[in-house]
């Protein structure tokens, strides 16, 4: 017996064969696996719901553990990120971190708003490309509740310096003084095989204030911050891409991709 439902959703992976496997990000279902039967014949409506970054109303059949889709009302389907492949793989990187933090039947509408205005923002060249990518990464660790520790440098408790730096592992802020004193401290007593290596990531004072910001601000008023030099932008979303890296483990090819024409790889 089947049982017929609606929900809004986001096509964040999609995969085709004799049909069209799809995964939405949806507020109510979180994230859930929709079959579109026979994906060469998808005709009408049912093809516009069936492509990557489609967002709009599905209705959708349930069968067992399945979701099957019947039709859908398209509400957007970002094409200005598809025009730009730099903008491209940024948004298929979105994506994949959110498949990898959203869980089936878990309520996730904060979520699809995060990656909803990012599409957005990238669609519409609104800012510029590292500061959207730095500000998702950020908002997403401070939704898993793996926000670093970066209101004043652990040791001393400074919150302004110029060479204030970020344990990844321990996501704790050390400022420049401190930070030497801690190597210097750790050389003479040896390192234990056992003990999690330390990988710093240093951080202009321009940069740190960007990530408080991100962290902490409403998600309505999540790119209302200037971040204008370039050092700046690259250290805050440096930051974030190996902390999200190092913290939820998600290893991405269009991040790749997306680096090595920036230069970067």
């Amino acid at each position: 017996m089947s049982e017929q439902c609606h929900s809004m959703g986001l096509v964040i992976r999609e995969r085709r064969d004799k049909d069209v496997i799809l995964t939405l990000l949806t507020p109510e279902l979180g994230k859930i696996t929709v079959i579109a039967k026979g994906a060469r014949s998808l005709k009408g409506p049912q093809m516009a719901m069936s492509q990557m970054f489609s967002y709009g109303d599905f209705e959708l059949y349930k069968k067992g553990d399945l979701y099957w889709l019947r039709t859908g009302e398209l509400k957007e389907n970002f094409y200005g990120v598809t025009s730009r492949l730099d903008a491209l793989n940024l948004a298929m990187y979105f994506c994949e971190v959110a498949a990898a933090v959203s869980e089936p039947g878990e309520p996730c509408e904060e979520l699809l708003r995060l990656l909803l205005n990012s599409l957005y923002f990238l669609a519409n060249k609104t800012y510029p490309d590292d500061l959207i990518k730095g500000v998702f990464e950020w908002r997403v660790l401070a939704m898993q509740g793996l926000s670093p520790a970066i209101g004043a440098c652990r040791a001393c408790g400074k919150t302004q310096d110029g060479g204030f730096a970020l344990d990844v592992a321990q996501g704790e802020l050390f400022c420049g003084e401190c930070r030497a004193r801690r190597e210097v401290f750790g050389a003479a007593q040896g390192v234990d095989e056992d003990s999690p290596r330390h990988e710093w990531v240093l951080l202009s004072q321009g940069a740190l204030e960007a990530i408080r910001f991100s962290v902490s601000t409403p998600l309505g008023k999540m790119m209302s911050f200037r971040l204008d030099e370039e050092p700046d932008r690259y250290d805050f979303t440096r930051a974030g891409e190996k902390f999200l890296r190092y913290h939820l483990d998600v290893d991405s090819m269009a991040l790749h991709m997306y680096e090595q024409m920036k230069g970067k790889g």
